[in-house]
This record gives structure tokens, C-alpha cells and sequence, in this order.
């Protein structure tokens, strides 16, 4: 799904017709840990066997891809310069003006109070007290994806999770080829950002909520982090900071695919940070199932969200 997403953002200017500023500087993993260099190791192996050109590197290798990294304390990286960064904001722009051009009609600001299912299947959804009846319904509601299958009577274990990215004023040092960097030790991510850098981390302690300001307390971690991994973002001073929703399911995998228990009700949920990454391949894949019965170009079973009721999940432990 990643190679098939990746190859749909280098040709969605020309197939969609929307600059979407994807920018294929790779994305560089650092490694403080030998076991976890270990893991890394056998996970780019197995990259490298589905066609992913995964490399590991020594500690300085990865110093001569980022020239300003502190590497004392680094026993190894990888790196994939295919990976890259992206305007999500451009991306859904270009999908729905193509989309409104071949006749979809959108509805924005409209909540959805109620979906009708009746004998086994959707009926209708309600909103603003207007029933309309639909043969399918896809549940693509991010953070509020819980909520909105509990409107057909269905399950969907996905929880909201906070997360906060701040981004710096204009950095002198900053090449704008420098890749999307992530400290596996702490968490802390960084790439650039309007010539300044972008960095963020995930908060482990804080429980699920909808919450979505800003902790600006928070910063003086995320920074110290930073800095520790690239010693000159000490100097770099804040321009704004952000905050937004991570829908996080069980083992932090996608749910895609229909409910069993409910004809015409799709999931496209709990993606935990890769929703955008993966979101050409699972529009592709949701078609397939709505219009073919099934979805040919990729075996989505393992995403299927009858595995939480089976036991039969396995936890995505590369996550940040």
C-alpha cells in the first residue's frame, strides 16, 4: 500500500492535476539501541524482498546524509529515499475538485445525526433532520470514527489521541533536502517546514481525549529532544505550534473493509499517524469492495476489523 501511494503522489499533478509539493527527501530512522537496530535490521530486510529500497546504515552514513547530527550515542540508521513529505491539504483538494468534475456532490458542515440500518444492512443516514437513503456508507471519520459507527449500531475500536508539532522561524543551517528524521530513542520527528524546521513527538503518558490545544509546556521536551539529535535547533526560535487528532486503533493498524454484520457499511478507520501515507491505496481499495464485491489490487484481510474480535491482531510495534 505504501508503494502503491507513493507512485499515485509522484504522478498526482499530472493524473489530478494539483501540485501536492511532494518532496522525496527519504525518511531517516536513528538508532540508539542494538536490539532495536536489530529489529530494524530485519524489518528492511524484509522491505528490501517487497521491492522498498531500505538501506541500514553505519553512524556515519547517516551523519553524511544530515551533516549537523549528533551521532555519540548513535549505533545505526535507516534510510529510504523513496519516502517523503506531502501538502495533505493539497491532496484533498485535488481529490475532490476531480471528484465534483465527474458529478460527486459534497456536503460540507453537515453532521450526521443517525444511520437507519434495517435487515441486516444500511438504509439511510439522517442529518439536519433530512433522511436520505443510500445503498453503502463509508465510515472515513478519522478521530470521531468510534462515534460515527456507533450511529449504525457497530463497534469500531478507534480512539482519539492528541498531537501537537511545533515549527521554527527560518533556519540559516537548514538544507531543504534534508530528510524527514526520526530519534527512535525519543520519539522526537523533524523535517522542514517554510525554511524553518517542524518538530513534534508523541506524548505516551497523555489518555485518549478530543482535546485539541495546544500544551505549550510540552515544547520545552519536544525541543530538548531536538536538540539533543541536532545540536544547532538549540539556537531556533519558535514560530507557532499546533495541535490535532491521531485516530489510533488496538494494534495501531488500519481498519478497512466492510462490517460483517451490516451489508453496505465500509470502514476506512484507525490509521495511528499513516492515514495519509496510505490514503490513495485505501480509496482504491474501498472501491474495489463497494464496486467489485472485493478488493483485487491488495489483500486487505489482515486489516479487517473482525481480527480484534477473533484475537487475531498483530500489533504494529513502529510506531511514534
Amino acid at each position: 500500500m505504501s508503494r502503491y501511494s507513493i507512485a499515485a503522489l509522484e504522478r498526482f499533478e499530472e493524473e489530478i492535476g494539483e501540485a501536492v509539493d511532494f518532496m522525496q527527501n527519504g525518511y531517516l530512522f536513528v538508532l540508539t539501541d542494538a536490539k532495536e537496530l536489530g529489529t530494524f535490521r530485519e524489518n528492511a530486510g524484509r522491505q528490501r524482498e517487497l521491492g522498498v529500497p531500505v538501506d541500514v546504515l553505519t553512524p556515519e552514513e547517516a551523519k553524511r546524509i544530515v551533516p549537523e547530527l549528533a551521532i555519540d550515542d548513535v549505533v545505526g540508521a535507516t534510510f529510504c529515499a523513496k519516502d517523503g513529505i506531502a501538502n495533505p491539504h493539497a491532496i484533498v483538494q485535488g481529490y475532490s475538485r476531480r471528484a465534483r468534475e465527474m458529478g460527486v456532490r459534497f456536503q460540507t458542515s453537515t453532521p450526521v445525526s443517525g444511520i437507519e440500518v434495517a435487515s441486516g444492512r444500511v438504509r439511510a443516514v439522517v442529518h439536519d433532520g433530512t433522511r436520505v437513503e443510500v445503498g453503502t456508507v463509508v465510515n472515513a471519520a478519522g478521530a470521531w470514527a468510534g462515534e460515527v459507527g456507533r450511529l449504525a449500531g457497530v463497534e469500531v475500536p478507534v480512539r482519539p489521541f492528541r498531537r501537537m508539532v511545533f515549527t521554527t522561524q527560518p533556519l540559516s543551517w537548514l538544507s531543504p533536502t534534508l530528510p524527514m528524521l526520526i530519534d527512535w530513542s525519543t520519539g522526537v520527528y523533524m523535517h522542514p517546514e517554510s525554511h524553518g524546521m517542524l518538530m513534534g513527538e508523541s506524548d505516551r503518558d497523555e489518555p485518549s481525549s478530543f482535546n485539541q490545544s495546544v500544551d505549550w509546556d510540552f515544547l520545552a521536551r519536544v525541543g530538548e529532544h531536538a536538540a539533543r539529535r541536532v545540536p544547532r535547533m538549540a539556537d531556533a526560535e519558535l514560530k507557532t505550534g499546533w495541535a490535532g487528532l491521531y485516530e489510533v486503533s488496538p494494534d495501531h493498524n488500519a481498519i478497512i473493509g466492510p462490517v460483517p454484520e451490516i451489508s453496505g457499511f465500509f470502514c476506512a478507520n484507525g490509521f495511528s499517524g499513516h492515514g495519509m501515507m496510505h490514503a490513495p491505496a485505501t480509496g482504491l481499495a474501498l472501491a474495489e469492495w463497494i464496486v467489485d464485491g472485493a478488493p483485487r489490487t491488495f489483500d486487505t484481510s489482515s486489516y479487517s476489523i473482525e481480527r480484534f474480535r477473533t484475537g487475531s491482531s498483530l500489533p504494529e510495534h513502529n510506531v511514534i
